[in-house]
């Protein structure tokens, strides 16, 4: 019984499917909605690069080495685009600088250790003029032709925020810098124990830096975690510098090229900030190798 009512139900279903399609309507029936497709999550690169392609000259500097792309020549008038890295080693600011895909040289620093040991060498402004006249030293001797530095972009990693910082209270440096790229950098002490904020003093070259990007003068470009330290966090300093700009992350749940998921980001005039929702080491190191896809986003045109 229950079989030949469910088979009836059946033919009744069928005739009246029939009956609709063969009545004219007034309207046009809507197509069905297609189902809301889901992007494939995509392959997450491990850190590090497979391939080399940071093929040229490396020439030892004071506490850095220059590296001069194979491909490169320098333009008639003499003056080269330099791009400095403080902290991950010369051979991955080598292999990021590669991939770039800029004209001029990097000069990679060799220090290492915490942000006193990137800040104790340029204290003395001396010592950066020095860097600079040997990398121009050298690069007259490799071209055979006068060699001066044009404008000058800065990528740092972890403790390197240290050296920027103090190149920033130095007004002829801050106004040759063009552009900084902060991969998970730039920490500060915090106010008091009971007040847990960046003390500006520790970035206040940061904030001017900042805004003068957000005015259109300057490029500046932020990527953070969420790795918490017992000093003002990535993501604290992060969040005081957008305050000075009026800068609000905003969802974004896109990728970069290397498969590593943005949370939010913002962005005013040449200031770029990016936030990452992972609280892990594995992230800290992973945004060294977002460095490369920062600076072409944001940085081609001032670099040149």
């Amino acid at each position: 019984m229950v079989l030949r009512m469910r088979a009836l139900l059946g033919i009744v279903g069928a005739a009246m499917f029939s009956s609709c399609a063969t009545t004219s309507l007034p309207f046009a029936p809507s197509p069905p909605a297609a189902a809301a497709s889901i992007p494939a999550e995509p392959v997450r690169e491990p850190a590090g690069y497979r391939e080399v392609r940071a093929l040229g000259a490396r020439i030892g500097l004071p506490d850095a080495e220059l590296f001069c792309p194979q491909q490169y020549e320098a333009p008639a008038d003499g003056v080269v685009p330099l791009y400095l890295h403080f902290q991950g080693g010369a051979k991955a600011a080598a292999e990021n600088f590669s991939r770039m895909h800029c004209p001029g040289v990097l000069i990679a620093s060799t220090l290492s250790g915490r942000s006193g040991a990137f800040a104790a060498p340029y204290r003395d402004r001396a010592a950066f003029a020095a860097l600079l006249a040997a990398g121009e030293h050298e690069l007259t001797t490799h071209w055979g032709r006068p060699i001066h530095f044009g404008s000058i972009v800065i990528t740092f990693w972890s403790a390197g925020y240290g050296a920027v910082r103090e190149l920033l209270k130095d007004e002829e440096w801050r106004a040759r810098i063009v552009g900084l790229v902060s991969a998970d950098s730039i920490y500060a002490s915090v106010v008091a124990a009971s007040v847990r904020a960046p003390n500006l003093d520790d970035i206040d070259g940061f904030v001017r830096f900042a805004q003068a990007a957000a005015r259109g003068d300057k490029v500046l470009v932020l990527a953070f975690g969420q790795y918490q330290t017992e000093y003002a966090s990535t993501k604290e300093t992060a969040t005081l510098l957008c305050a000075s700009v009026a800068a609000q992350l905003q969802p974004s749940c896109t990728h970069t090229e290397r498969g590593l998921r943005i949370a939010n980001e913002a962005h005013v005039g040449g200031f770029h900030c990016y936030e990452f929702g992972e609280a892990t080491a594995g992230i800290h190191v992973d945004l060294l190798y977002f460095v490369p896809e920062m600076v072409r986003r944001h940085l081609h045109r001032a670099s040149r």
